[in-house]
C-alpha cells in the first residue's frame, strides 16, 4: 500500500485504493484511470471501422431493394438475406459498444447484442447450407426421376433461424437474469493505473452463449463443405464455406491475442475480432451477389439463375435456387421458392 507524508511527518498516511503516493511521497494523488477512450486515435479507428462495415450492409440492402424482383435476388430466399443483413449490422455496431468508458448498461449490453447477432447471422445461414446440402445429396440420387423437382419451402429455413435466436435468447436472459457483468476496477494489473473494465460475471454463461455460436458455425461449415462441388453456377455453397473458414481462422487467432494482452489493447484485440470476422462474412456472402448484379446484369436472368442456360462465365451468380445435375439420363432439379 503506498503511503503519502508530510515533511518531518511522524507517521505515514495511506492512500485509498483509488490514489496513489506522488513521486515526493508527500501527497496522494488520483490514480490514471485506463479504458478504450472515444477521442483517442485507436478508438476514432475502430468507430470508423465498425460505421463503414455497418454503411457496406446496408448499401447492399439497398442494392437487394432496388433490384428485389430480379433472378438472383429473388433465387436466395429474400427474407433470410435480409435477417443477415440486420444481424450484420447488428455485429459491426456492437463493437461500438466496447469503446469508450464502461458503463453498466454497455457492460450488460456489449456481449448480449453480439451473441444474439452472431447467433442470428448464423442460423439464417445454417437454413441456406442445409438447403444447398438436400440439394447435393439429391443431385446424387441415382433414384432420382426425371425433372421430379425437390422442394423446399422457405418456412423451413425460417424456423432454423427462428430456433437458432430463440436458444440463444434463452440464455442470453438467463445470464442477464442470475449473473449479469457490472463495471469493474482492476487494480491488479499495475499499481499506477486502474484499469475500468466489465467482469462478464458467469464465465459458464459467457462461454455456454458463444459456444452455442461456435456450434451453429461448424454446422454452417459442414453442410457447405458437403455441398460445395455444386455445379459451378450455382456455387453458394463454395463462399459460404470461405467465410465459415475466416470466421473459425479469426477466431482461433484471437483466443491467444485476447488472453496475452491487458487494459484497453484488450478490449481492441475483441473490436478487431467482432470487426474481422463481420467483414469476412459480409465479403463471401455478399460481394460476389453484388458483382453479378452490378457488373454481369447479363448473368442475372431467370434462365441462368434457373438452371436452363449454362455459362463458362466463373463469376457466375452463387446461388441455391435450382440445381441442374445431370445423372445416368436422370435429372434431379432441386427449387427453393421464395416468399
Amino acid at each position: 500500500m503506498s503511503r503519502g507524508r508530510r515533511r518531518d511527518a511522524r507517521e505515514c498516511i495511506s492512500c485509498s485504493s483509488d490514489f496513489w503516493s506522488n513521486a515526493y511521497k508527500n501527497e496522494c494523488v488520483l490514480k490514471e484511470v485506463e479504458f478504450l477512450a472515444s477521442d483517442e486515435a485507436l478508438g476514432i479507428t475502430l468507430i470508423f471501422l465498425a460505421v463503414f462495415g455497418a454503411s457496406l450492409v446496408i448499401a447492399f440492402t439497398i442494392i437487394y431493394i432496388m433490384y428485389r424482383e430480379t433472378a438472383l435476388v429473388k433465387a436466395n430466399n429474400r427474407s433470410l438475406s435480409f435477417l443477415i443483413q440486420v444481424s450484420l449490422v447488428c455485429t459491426f455496431m456492437t463493437s461500438i459498444l466496447f469503446v469508450g468508458k464502461p458503463e453498466e448498461w454497455s457492460c450488460m449490453a456489449r456481449q448480449t447484442t453480439l451473441a444474439l447477432g452472431f447467433s442470428l447471422c448464423l442460423s439464417c445461414i445454417l437454413g441456406k447450407t442445409i438447403v444447398l446440402m438436400l440439394a447435393k445429396r439429391a443431385a446424387k440420387s441415382k433414384m432420382a426421376e426425371k425433372t421430379k423437382p425437390i422442394d423446399f419451402k422457405p418456412l423451413y429455413q425460417k424456423i432454423v433461424a427462428i430456433t437458432g435466436l430463440t436458444v440463444e435468447v434463452g440464455i442470453c436472459t438467463a445470464y442477464l437474469i442470475l449473473t449479469p457483468p457490472w463495471v469493474y476496477k482492476n487494480m491488479e494489473s499495475q499499481n499506477i493505473k486502474i484499469i475500468l473494465e466489465c467482469n462478464e460475471g458467469s464465465i459458464e454463461f459467457l462461454c455456454s452463449m458463444f459456444g452455442f455460436d461456435v456450434l451453429l458455425a461448424i454446422l454452417c461449415f459442414i453442410t457447405a463443405f458437403v455441398s460445395r462441388k455444386l455445379p459451378d453456377n450455382f456455387n453458394e455453397a463454395k463462399f459460404i464455406t470461405f467465410g465459415m473458414l475466416v470466421f473459425f481462422i479469426v477466431w482461433i487467432s484471437f483466443v491467444p491475442a485476447y488472453l496475452s494482452t491487458r487494459g484497453k489493447f484488450k478490449v481492441a484485440v475483441e473490436i478487431f475480432a467482432i470487426l474481422a470476422s463481420s467483414f469476412g462474412l459480409l465479403g463471401c456472402i455478399y460481394v460476389p451477389k453484388g458483382y453479378i448484379i452490378l457488373i454481369k446484369p447479363e448473368r442475372n436472368t431467370e434462365e441462368i439463375v434457373g438452371g436452363k442456360a449454362t455459362t463458362n462465365d466463373k463469376s457466375a451468380p452463387a446461388t441455391s435456387a435450382s440445381i441442374t445435375s445431370e445423372m445416368n439420363i436422370s435429372t434431379v432439379s432441386t427449387v427453393v421458392l421464395d416468399d
